[in-house]
């Protein structure tokens, strides 16, 4: 099944027709053993009972073996025989798969954490996906008649790692260390899916801090709040892509260029999502009475979520004639459902605004305002 640690390309091994009905039924068997084999793992992974080696200080490198491991695991989701193995009965191979990623990252990041700080944590976290990102990248087109026949610059396969790696479900799997490391890889897949952006880390770093201008001196101080810079970060990297695509759109919609649109598409959503995620899993989070984000904090993910929902309906609209072409289908359904999404997330960020705007029209708020001797005296005709 291609569980390989280097770089390469992707192994083929095609089931044959002429396999006697016994040699299908021992490769279904080795599913189900491996299957056994991941669940087990993830099991050890997530009691921490696996250890990961200690940091090795002289070439800079943490969680060394685990991040081959990531790599592997992720190119490996990449296989198109995995996807043979979701009709087996209990859990699909992907999805024990995404699990022991999930375990595995959680697992290290507390070890590294435990051995020296939180920093190296972080360090470890972009050099991964730095690692992923390169492992999945450049990869060839699909086999004929498939779907990724025409994306000879491999830019689908990189998308599917990206929405394929964890869980930001707010559930009760949800960790803030997995939902980072989603975050991470996102945000270096974006950056190597639309690598002819110029200034890009200028442009992010100037949006970001304008948005975090008016926080409060010790907001970085709360755990909580030092997580929303990470998450204003990830949605101004989607913003930035967003608006790139929608400014080079023409060049998108080339019959050529399809994979590359879809494919940017996605994993921008995904930075998106990844922010939003963590957000709301914070605010609900918390035990504390005291809200954990300030009027200041929400206004700012209101602001970000609102871009992102005007670009997508923007972009959306652009898509037309799309039942002709799968992949601007696939753009444009997409693009709809993220943009419904944000918009729950706009809401939730920032319910004073929505307050507001409520009792401008409602009759309670009228008929408590003070009476007024000439209801029309501020009026313009009067």
């Amino acid at each position: 099944f291609g569980l390989w640690l280097e770089h390469g390309s992707m192994i083929q091994n095609k089931c044959d027709d002429t396999d006697s009905p016994k040699d299908k039924d021992s490769r279904t068997t080795d599913i189900y053993c491996l299957k056994n084999i991941f669940v087990m793992w993830t099991a050890l992974f997530r009691r921490n009972l696996v250890q990961s080696p200690g940091i090795n200080e002289d070439n800079n490198a943490f969680g060394e073996e685990a991040t081959k491991v990531l790599v592997a695991l992720t190119r490996a989701g990449l296989d198109p025989h995995f996807y043979s193995a979701n009709n087996t009965c209990g859990e699909s191979l992907q999805a024990v798969i995404q699990k022991l990623t999930s375990s595995l990252v959680r697992s290290t990041a507390i070890q590294i954490h435990k051995q020296s700080d939180k920093s190296h944590v972080e360090q470890w976290m972009n050099q991964a996906a730095g690692r992923v990102v390169d492992a999945c990248s450049d990869l060839s087109e699909g086999d004929e008649n498939a779907a990724d026949s025409d994306d000879v610059n491999g830019h689908l396969p990189l998308a599917m790692a990206v929405t394929k790696m964890g869980t930001c479900e707010l559930d009760e799997d949800f960790s803030v260390e997995v939902a980072l490391m989603k975050l991470n890889f996102a945000e270096q897949a974006l950056h190597r899916c639309l690598k002819q952006i110029p200034d890009w880390e200028v442009k992010v770093k100037e949006r970001t801090d304008f948005l975090c201008k008016d926080w409060k001196n010790d907001a970085s101080e709360i755990p909580a709040r030092a997580l929303l810079k990470h998450v204003i970060h990830a949605m101004v990297t989607a913003e930035v892509g967003f608006q790139w695509i929608d400014e080079e759109l023409d060049s998108f919609l080339n019959l050529g260029n399809h994979p590359h649109f879809l494919a940017a598409s996605l994993i921008a959503g995904e930075c998106a999502l990844g922010g939003s995620c963590i957000f709301w899993c914070t605010q609900t989070g918390s035990q504390s009475e005291e809200p954990v984000f300030g009027t200041e904090e929400k206004d700012s993910v209101h602001e970000c979520m609102s871009n992102l929902e005007d670009l997508c309906d923007g972009l959306k609209k652009k898509c037309r004639a799309v039942m002709a072409f799968p992949h601007l289908r696939r753009t444009k359904e997409y693009l709809t459902r993220l943009s419904k999404m944000l918009g729950g997330t706009k809401g939730k960020s920032s319910k004073d605004k929505r307050q507001r705007r409520r009792e401008q029209g409602s009759l309670d708020s009228y008929f408590s305002r003070p009476s007024m001797s000439d209801p029309f005296q501020d009026s313009q005709d009067s």
